[in-house]
C-alpha cells in the first residue's frame, strides 16, 4: 500500500501531464475567501491493534473555505464526512476446519473539521495544521472459526478524535485542485482497557493512522 500511495505522488507532482502544462497559463482571480468541495478517498489503518497496512479504504467528502492573507500564505477550515477504521487478515489453523482465513473489520465514521495554514511554495501549497473529529457511527466485528463477542459499551471508541494534519496540493486544471494529506492521532482514539482482548498491540491504547487523497473543486 505504501507503494501505491508514492505512485500517486508522483502522478500528482512529478509525471509531466499534459493537463498540468496546461493550467500553468491559467490565473485564477485574486480573491480573499474560496469556497469549493471536496471528493477524496481515505487509505487507513489503526497503530494499535494487530493488523498492519492501510487496507481501509473509506470515502471522504465535504466542503473547505480557503482565506487567502497574502499571495504566499493563507488558511483553510473544512467540514467533512470522513470513513475510517481497520482491515486484517490471517492464516490460521482450526481443528474443526483447518486452514482458513480470519477477518477483521473496524469502520470508523467521522464528522470533520480540519483548520489548517497554507504555504505556497513554487506551484505546491503546503499545509499544516489539525482536525477535530466527532464520530458519528462505529462497527467493529471478526469472521473466525469461533465466535467472538466484541460488546458496544465496553469496547467502545471515544467519541472525539483529534488528529494532526500535514499535506501537500497544487492546481491541476483552472479550479480543480489535486491534494495528499497525513493524518495521525494525537491521543488515543480507544484507551487500552477497551480493546477487545486479543484485537491489541502495546498498551498505549490505538490511534487512527491514514492518507488521504482529494480533488478540490473551488467555485
Amino acid at each position: 500500500m505504501l507503494s501505491n500511495c508514492r505512485l500517486w505522488l508522483i502522478l500528482l507532482f512529478i509525471f509531466p501531464l499534459r493537463v498540468f502544462c496546461q493550467s500553468n497559463y491559467y490565473e485564477p482571480e485574486p480573491k480573499v475567501f474560496d469556497g469549493g468541495a471536496i471528493l477524496g478517498v481515505n487509505f487507513s489503518q489503526v497503530d494499535g491493534d494487530t493488523y498492519f497496512g492501510y487496507h481501509k479504504v473509506g470515502v471522504q467528502v465535504g466542503g473547505v473555505v480557503y482565506v487567502h492573507f497574502t499571495k504566499v500564505f493563507g488558511a483553510s477550515v473544512e467540514l467533512l464526512y470522513s470513513q475510517k477504521g481497520s482491515r486484517g487478515e490471517s492464516v490460521k489453523e482450526s481443528p474443526a476446519i483447518g486452514t482458513y482465513v480470519s477477518k477483521y473489520f473496524m469502520n470508523l465514521n467521522y464528522a470533520e473539521i480540519p483548520l489548517t495554514v497554507h504555504a505556497i511554495i513554487h506551484t505546491i501549497d503546503v499545509e499544516v495544521g489539525a482536525s477535530y473529529g466527532l464520530l458519528v457511527s462505529s462497527k467493529e466485528w471478526v469472521q473466525t472459526d469461533q465466535q467472538v463477542l466484541i460488546d458496544p459499551d465496553k469496547n467502545r471508541f471515544n467519541t472525539s478524535d483529534i488528529d494532526y494534519v500535514f499535506g501537500v496540493g497544487r492546481r491541476v486544471f483552472k479550479k480543480l485542485y489535486a491534494n495528499v494529506r497525513y493524518q495521525y492521532s494525537v491521543t488515543s482514539m480507544r484507551p487500552p482497557e477497551r480493546i477487545p482482548v486479543g484485537f491489541g498491540f502495546n498498551n498505549n491504547g490505538q490511534f487512527n493512522n491514514l492518507f488521504n487523497f482529494r480533488l478540490m473543486y473551488y467555485f
